[in-house]
């Protein structure tokens, strides 16, 4: 019996000195090398760690090894950025990360990574970054390191404003992009007797949206643009189309005010984000039979311009979304018919007039080429897409150059 067990506590004694030893060389084996390598990049710099307090699981949840150092008052220094927003790219080991920023009159700002990147930079000078980029564990990855990595940095703005446009001279019916970039203390607004001007929020500043609809004047027109202390005016230059002209039949005035009351309210509300991606899509298969600025004339005389593309759409055809948004108005009307109007956002909305039937509701959301409703012989199916109250060309909209597409994902 004595013998017995003496054998069991020399094999006991064996296998904790093989384990020991495993451990051990486990341990010793384990590296710097096992921790993440891919680095944050801020404006397209590699960020140099600052402190890091690592865990690595050497023998399962048994035995760990950690890699340790307290973070000090180094500074990285990262130049200047005079032409583009500084963006923090994190690599894929991140799974979460705290940033902070200290503009040059001591305001502190704390985000994530994403906030960072829209952040509105208000000043020139010196800012401070500071980001903890964290790593929990993986369950599924043995030997998967714990911890974070923190970095702290020093960078100076220095972006006076910029304002471009998507083109200087512009055709009757189109749409000109107006982006303005670099230090900005407010935001912007653009006096014009072309229309108003919807700004949204980007990366490098405002991006804004000018209708230039079929009877604008021809030649100069001055955009004075406002944003906090900027002031300037902006030259656009506004050349005439050759429409064609077309007979058509005199039509019956009824619904006009029920048509008013339904539809332009509609023209100064809407959301301010943008929620078109691309080039917009016909809404139907057919030809069309009217082009956009079309003059229209009833027996001799002159009785308007199309404010939209006329399809010959097919009775019983899907009618579909141009673009994705959302449906604020959908019914039907005395004047046009079965109705639909998206809100792409930023101003810009989709009117769908001739529907026989409508089969989306108001509050609905729609992606591109979803289904509206049918056509149908009552009304010819029309298109219109606006800008506030100005009607524009859908056709460059639909080819994928116009200003909704200027830079578009800036």
């Amino acid at each position: 019996m004595r013998k017995l067990l003496l054998w069991l506590v020399m094999v006991a004694a064996m296998v904790a000195a093989i384990l020991g030893g495993t451990a051990a060389f486990l341990y010793s084996r384990t590296g710097a090398d096992k921790l993440p390598q891919e680095a944050v990049t801020f404006g397209e710099q590699e960020l140099t760690a600052n402190g890091w307090d690592w865990t690595i699981p050497v023998l399962g949840d048994k035995v760990s090894k950690p890699y340790e150092s307290p973070t000090n008052l180094t500074v990285q220094k990262l130049g200047t950025f005079t032409d583009t927003v500084p963006q923090l790219v994190l690599p894929g080991w991140v799974t979460t990360a705290q940033v902070q920023l200290t503009a040059p009159d001591g305001t502190v700002w704390a985000g994530t990574q994403a906030d960072c990147n829209t952040y509105t930079y208000t000043q020139n000078g010196e800012y401070q970054l500071t980001v903890t980029a964290y790593h929990s564990t993986d369950s599924n990855t043995p030997g998967d390191p714990v911890g974070w990595y923190a970095y702290r940095a020093a960078f100076t703005m220095a972006m006076n404003p910029k304002v471009t446009l998507s083109a200087e001279r512009a055709p009757q019916g189109s749409i000109v992009a107006i982006q303005l970039s670099g230090i900005l203390d407010g935001e912007p607004t653009v006096e014009t007797d072309l229309g108003t001007v919807w700004f949204r929020k980007t990366a490098s500043g405002y991006m804004g949206y000018l209708p230039v609809t079929y009877n604008a004047e021809g030649g100069d027109h001055t955009l004075s643009l406002t944003c906090g202390s900027l002031n300037k005016e902006i030259i656009l230059t506004v050349t005439r189309t050759l429409y064609d002209t077309v007979d058509v039949p005199a039509e019956e005035g009824a619904g006009a005010e029920e048509f008013r009351n339904a539809i332009w309210p509609l023209y100064t509300t809407g959301s301010s984000a943008k929620l078109w991606n691309g080039r917009f899509e016909v809404p139907s298969a057919g030809a069309p039979t009217m082009e956009y600025g079309t003059t229209q004339m009833v027996d001799g005389a002159r009785s308007g311009q199309s404010t939209g593309i006329t399809y010959a759409a097919a009775d019983g055809e899907t009618v579909t979304a141009p673009q994705a948004g959302n449906v604020v108005f959908a019914g039907t009307l005395t004047l046009t018919g079965g109705t639909v109007v998206i809100d792409h956002g930023c101003g810009v909305k989709s009117y769908l007039y001739g529907l026989e039937k409508v089969d989306v509701e108001r509050g609905q959301s729609v992606a591109t080429g979803d289904p509206l409703g049918t056509a149908g012989t009552t009304h010819n199916l029309i298109y219109e897409l606006r800008i506030g109250s100005k009607s524009v060309n859908p056709q460059t909209a639909l080819d994928g150059n116009s200003g909704l597409q200027f830079r578009e994902y800036e």
